[in-house]
């Protein structure tokens, strides 16, 4: 158990927000966990204790979302361009620059939420799940999330359009952020989690996480669908937000 009293409440806040938002949202949050550990322990250790953490997480959203919540038609279409893009990234990863890649997303996944607030009062036409839209944004999402820990901004982009009802629209994002993270951990055997600070620091905060996805869920419960998906965009904005500064800081 780790006795650093700022460590330790770095670690349950940041599991704790990242739970929640799985719970409410599906996911997409995740984003934060490294950079926010970074700050209390090695970047390296950060990701090690992330990576189980984060797949534990997706095991409770996925109970708290079962399969009667998922859009079939659009995980037909996401799954092999998910797989794709976990693969490309795979092989690629030593050749790019991570900072290029999250600044690219950063600018992307700001155009389309300013947009989605810009033209809010607006009648935006309603997308259906789309083969085209799928393999772009899926490869995408797979891409991001192994290259620069950034999958949600690419899947929101491809789902947010089509309008979803807001459980359909989580339960979606919930199984396929955890298909990505099951795809993601053999890399992450490799960053040192059999460390015994790391396995202190994951047991600590394991019990966070049945608790924030379980209130995310009941936030999710009570949020009617229009301010959900106003809160997905919000969400988006601070995402890119964080990736435009990192991937700045990152080239420069």
């Amino acid at each position: 158990m780790p006795t650093d009293p700022i460590l330790l409440a770095v670690l349950l806040g940041t599991i704790f927000v990242i739970a929640f938002t799985k719970g409410g949202f599906g996911g997409g949050f995740a984003i934060i966990g490294i950079p926010a550990l970074s700050f209390v322990m090695p970047a390296v250790d950060a990701a090690a204790v992330i990576a189980p953490l984060v797949l534990l997480m997706d095991v409770f959203t996925v109970w708290a979302f079962p399969p009667r919540t998922w859009s079939r038609p659009n995980l037909r279409l996401l799954l092999l361009p998910l797989l794709c893009g976990i693969a490309l990234g795979g092989l690629t990863f030593a050749l790019v620059d991570p900072a290029w890649v999250t600044l690219l997303i950063a600018l992307v996944t700001l155009v389309f939420a300013l947009r989605w607030f810009a033209r809010r009062r607006l009648d935006q036409p309603r997308m259906g799940p789309s083969g085209r839209r799928a393999a772009l944004w899926g490869t995408l999402t797979g891409y991001t999330t192994f290259v620069a820990h950034s999958g949600g901004p690419p899947l929101a982009i491809y789902l947010l359009p089509q309008r979803l009802d807001k459980t359909v629209f989580a339960g979606t994002s919930a199984i396929v952020f955890m298909l990505c993270n099951i795809a993601k951990q053999v890399p992450y055997l490799y960053l040192g989690v059999l460390e015994p600070r790391n396995l202190a620091a994951i047991a600590a905060a394991a019990p966070v996480v049945p608790l924030g996805v379980w209130i995310g869920r009941r936030f999710h419960d009570r949020i009617d669908e229009a301010r959900l998906y106003l809160w997905c965009h919000l969400l988006l904005v601070a995402i890119g937000l964080k990736l435009l500064v990192d991937g700045v800081l990152g080239v420069t």
